[in-house]
This record gives C-alpha cells, structure tokens and sequence, in this order.
C-alpha cells in the first residue's frame, strides 16, 4: 500500500534525525556557534591578563565563513546546500587572503559575482525543470507561478501534479494546491524568492520537507497532517530564499486577489470560472 510506503519513509527520516541529535559528533549551528563564543572569551581574557595578542587570533575570522561554506557543500549538516555553501567559501577565502596581505583587491569590487551565481542557479533550474523520473510535464501537471513587483495567485487543481516551480521578484506568489493530486508519491517543488513573499497552501495529508536555502531571509514550514490521516503525497521544497520569505501551510486561500487557475482567469467570487462578478451597488 502507498500509506505504507509513506509511514516508512516518515519514520526512516525521523529515525535519521533522532539518530543524528544522540550523536555527540553531529556538526549543528549551535555547536559551532558556541566554539567562537569560546575561543574568542578565552582570546580576550588572554590579552586582558597580557598572555597574548588577540588580534593575531582574530585575523583569522573568514576562516569561519569558508568552514561553513565547506559544510553546506559537503552536507555535515545533515543537507546539501551548493550554491550558497560556494557563496561562503569564496567569500570566506577572499578575506582570508586579504587579512594574511595575500591579495590586496578588496571583495567589494566583486559583488556582481552573486549575481552572476544566482542567475546562473536561476537559468539552470528553469532548462532542468522537473525530475528526469516524471512523466512529461504540462502546463497543469507543472506550473510555474511568476510575479515580477507584482501579485501572482494561482489555484492548482491538476490531478497529474508532477511538480511545481515558483519565482518571486519584489512580489508575492500565492500558490493553492488544495485541490491538486500528485501523480506519484513524492515531488519536488523549486523556489525562488528575491525581496519577496511566497506562500504554499496544501492539503492536509501532504507531508511537507522543507530543504530551501534561505539567504538574510526565512523559510517557515507550517504543515502538520490530521489526527489520524495518512499522508498521500510526500512534497519537498527545494530552492533560494534572498531577503525574502516562503511560507508553507495548510488551509484555504483568504487571499482577494484574482488569480489563474490552470491558466484559466478564475474570479474567486464568481459563480462559474470566467464569470465576472456583478459590481456591487452602493
């Protein structure tokens, strides 16, 4: 049976996570966050006794942002995260260089560099689309919601989802998925938000695994299955969040927007689709 299936893959990465927080050698934020507390209240209690220099300690501060560049690419922990861990490493090995009077350029100058690693991110997820494994993808089965300072509400109500690919530019994205039906037991889900808002309505018997990489921004992950019910479909986000938010959680859409469904103008207060609504009189 798939709910099977389901409760072996949920419990498989609930152990896995168990697992890791019992392990005394898992690398966490908190881990590593305390080891600078600690190194650098003993580097300062060391020069306020006159035992030594804490500026020749320091000195060597990028080394932490390319050590944690180096563990979102490798994945210690516990998922991969390529192209901000790249970001990091190369940020972090810049100012390393430049504090030790390696190179002299400052980083600054090379600021459009990001842009080029997010296009470039950008360009390639968009050519890759969904997962070799599906079954061809249409417009229904994979939509792909795109608001440009602007608003973007979409209901997807295909019973072949595959898929879905979200983009937010300075705007906000509103994707319904109430109604929709995956044509396999997991998908993926790719998004990108830059100054933006995206928000992610589901089911509740969709099991949701967030794995977005968020940059100065916030990825909140909301869903919770019913008292008792199986979870159908297995939903993984992927993607990047830069100064902006995503938001995934259950319930119906509140939103007073017009918005597309399956690339139908639906009007929410309509009686059918593409009936406009009676202007109000007063």
């Amino acid at each position: 049976m798939n709910s099977d299936r389901f409760q072996e893959r949920i419990e498989e990465r609930a152990n896995r996570g168990r697992e890791g927080e019992l392990s005394p050698r898992r690398l966490t934020g908190r881990l590593v966050f305390g080891l600078v507390v600690l190194v650098l209240g003993i580097s300062w209690t060391l020069e306020n006794l006159g035992l030594m220099d804490a500026s020749e300690v320091l000195r060597w501060w990028p080394s932490l942002l390319l050590a944690y560049g180096i563990v979102r690419v490798i994945g210690l922990d516990g998922m991969r995260r390529t192209t901000s861990g790249v970001l990091f490493m190369v940020a972090g090995g810049w100012l390393l260089a430049r504090e030790l009077g390696w190179i002299t350029v400052s980083i600054v100058k090379f600021w459009p560099l990001f842009l080029i690693v997010v296009g470039a991110s950008l360009v390639w997820r968009a050519m890759r689309g969904p997962a070799p494994d599906s079954r061809p993808a249409s417009r229904s089965s994979y939509p792909r919601p795109f608001a440009l300072m602007g608003a973007n509400v979409t209901r997807v109500e295909s019973q072949e989802l595959v898929g879905f690919e979200a983009t937010a530019v300075m705007a906000g994205v509103e994707l319904d998925l109430n109604g929709a039906k995956s044509a396999k037991p997991e998908i993926v889900a790719d998004v990108f938000a830059w100054w933006a808002g995206i928000e992610v309505l589901v089911p509740e018997d969709w099991y949701v695994i967030c794995e977005a990489t968020p940059i100065m921004g916030g990825v909140e992950n909301q869903t919770k299955l019913a008292p008792g019910v199986e979870p159908v479909t297995t939903l993984i986000v992927r993607g990047m969040v830069v100064m902006g938010g995503i938001e995934i959680k259950n319930g119906k859409s509140d939103s007073r927007f017009t918005g597309m469904k399956m690339g139908v103008v639906a009007n929410r207060r309509g009686d059918r689709e593409g009936e406009p609504t009676p202007p109000t009189q007063g």
